[in-house]
This record gives C-alpha cells, sequence and structure tokens, in this order.
C-alpha cells in the first residue's frame, strides 16, 4: 500500500510569486500534516535541500543581478510584479582611529569579559549561596530552551 503524499507542485517557470501565494501554499501544506497526521519529515528534508539550493543559487547570482540592476533607473525594476532594488548593506565604519573612541572600547570590552566570567560562575553552581565579600544572594542562572529539530543534508 502506497503513503504518498499529495502536496501541492510549485513549478519555478510559472509560479506567480506574492505573499498571498506563499501563505495559500504553506496553509495547505501545514494544514495536510495537522488534518493527516502524516509524517513532516521527509517533506521537511527536502524543503530544507530546496531552500539551500535557492540561497546558493542567489549568492551565486548576487553580483550578475546587480550589474543588472544597474542598468534601471535608481536601480530598481518592477519583475513579476515584485521590485527588485539595488541596495547596500552591511555598512561599517571603522573607529579604532579614534583615541577617545578607543579607550571607551577598551573599557567595554574589559566589562564584557568580566560579564562573561559571571555568567560562567552562575551556570556553575548548583544551589544559592552567599557571597563572601558582599554578603549578597547568589543564585544559579536558570537554562531555558527551546525544542525544535536541525536538518544536516549529506554531502
Amino acid at each position: 500500500m502506497s503513503t504518498e503524499i499529495f502536496l501541492p507542485k510549485v513549478e519555478l517557470a510559472t509560479y506567480e510569486p506574492s505573499k498571498f501565494n506563499n501563505d495559500l501554499i504553506k496553509t495547505t501544506i501545514v494544514e495536510h500534516f495537522r488534518e493527516t497526521g502524516d509524517s513532516a519529515l521527509e517533506t521537511l528534508v527536502r524543503m530544507d535541500a530546496i531552500a539551500q539550493l535557492f540561497d546558493g543559487v542567489r549568492s551565486e547570482l548576487r553580483e550578475i543581478v546587480v550589474d543588472e540592476l544597474a542598468k534601471y533607473p535608481g536601480g530598481k525594476a518592477d519583475v513579476l510584479g515584485s521590485e527588485v532594488t539595488k541596495i547596500e548593506s552591511g555598512v561599517k565604519y571603522i573607529y579604532d582611529q579614534d583615541y577617545s573612541w578607543t579607550k571607551l572600547n577598551e573599557e567595554v570590552e574589559s566589562l564584557k569579559y568580566a560579564l562573561k566570567e559571571r555568567e560562567k560562575m552562575l551556570r556553575t553552581i548548583n544551589t544559592p549561596m552567599v557571597d563572601p565579600e558582599t554578603g549578597e544572594m547568589i543564585h544559579p542562572a536558570p537554562r531555558v530552551s527551546t525544542t525544535t529539530f536541525k536538518i544536516s543534508l549529506k554531502k
């Protein structure tokens, strides 16, 4: 007996890109698994692989797309009802040539180190204790986490 799962097919060449279509397909897929109780594991692995594929293609095409957008006024192109815009991202400033900034940064880094050391200590204690220097009660840091999953594709 076949356990084939019927989900919407998405053809890249004919897909109408919009938030509405994305939400519609997403809802259809999620509802399928909620209603049928089918395992979503295989579908998620395939989707994760496709997401990694798309991320790789986007990265590899970045330079070509930026060059093509330079041909459009303002670096903006209307494509399939979506706006593709050339932007500057990851802008950084270099402050280390300023004496005052360097001194302040050294203080900040020293405090960050002290904070990390305190955090390490709070993670290692199991029961509340009294700080012998200040008399304050020191409580262990509670551990919180979120249960989720990770997908590792084979090479």
